[in-house]
């Protein structure tokens, strides 16, 4: 996973973690950057495949 951090001295680069690491915008990493952004790739995932938009209408069947 890659995220964007900000460095102690300012600097703004991406760092790459470990897949199996759970970090949130803020977080502070052991040398000192903070995580400024989570970059996503684009494949899709399991968790993530859109099974449909919910509209309301098919209330009745529940």
């Amino acid at each position: 996973m890659w995220v964007k951090v900000e460095r102690p001295d300012g600097e703004i680069t991406e760092k790459e973690i470990p897949a199996c690491t759970y970090l949130t915008i803020g977080d502070v990493l052991e040398d000192g950057s903070i995580i400024i952004d989570l970059l996503f790739s684009d494949d899709d995932d399991d968790d993530m495949t859109a099974y449909g938009i919910y509209d309301g209408e098919d209330d009745e069947y529940f």
